[in-house]
């Protein structure tokens, strides 16, 4: 079994960008292709435009994300990973592979007539 040192500030660096559902998830789907804001607002269809905005912001801001324009007029861009981002693919995929594992039962309802 693998013992973790006690290095608390590089978890806490690691949830500071990952600690909430949104940005796992828009990285999720910037690990499949580059997006441009409205494909990630239709992949993630309860999240609200500014909240998008907000964590697209700090992933830029991060460097895990960068903007390329693929249109000049007017200015369209799409978000790609960064080689930053490309590295948290393995922690993502363990995530997903642990989800898997563990995800609930389905409780089933019992009817009775």
């Amino acid at each position: 079994m693998k013992e973790f040192e006690k290095k608390s500030d590089c978890l806490e660096n690691t949830l500071c960008i990952l600690g909430d559902q949104w940005t796992a998830l828009i990285l999720r789907d910037l690990s499949l292709e580059p997006c441009t804001f409205s494909q990630l607002e239709n992949s993630l269809d309860s999240i609200s435009p500014r909240t998008l905005s907000q964590r697209l912001e700090h992933l830029l801001r991060q460097e895990i994300i960068e903007k390329q324009l693929y249109c000049p007029h007017p200015p369209r861009y799409h978000y790609v990973l960064t080689n930053k981002g490309i590295e948290l693919q393995d922690v993502l995929e363990k995530m997903v592979e642990w989800g898997e594992k563990y995800k609930p039962k389905q409780t089933q309802e019992v009817t009775s007539k």
